[in-house]
């Protein structure tokens, strides 16, 4: 939104600078004033935005990590398990 209105922003100032001449810098102050309001909102909500996806994204690796070695574990046993009940029932002759 930020890229937007700055985009608006210097738009207006050209057509002013069309229309008017550069000539006079009050004319071209609002469009640039107006640029430069909605590039400062538009970065002001972006760089937390930014950090807070960092922050959960990181988080969220760690916890995916975790679940991903809890899960090879429990597969791991169920295998192991499998395995010793097959030996076990071949070993005895079943």
């Amino acid at each position: 939104m930020g890229l937007l209105g700055t985009v608006t922003g210097m738009i207006e100032v050209f057509q002013q600078i069309t229309l008017f001449g550069t000539g006079d810098p009050q004319i071209m102050a609002g469009g640039i004033s107006g640029a430069l309001v909605t590039t400062v909102l538009g970065i002001s909500v972006a760089i937390p935005t930014v950090l807070i996806h960092t922050l959960i994204k990181s988080r969220s690796d760690r916890i995916l990590h975790v679940m991903e070695e809890q899960a090879t574990g429990i597969i791991a046993r169920k295998a192991e398990s499998s395995w010793r009940k097959r030996l076990s029932y071949d070993f005895l002759g079943g």
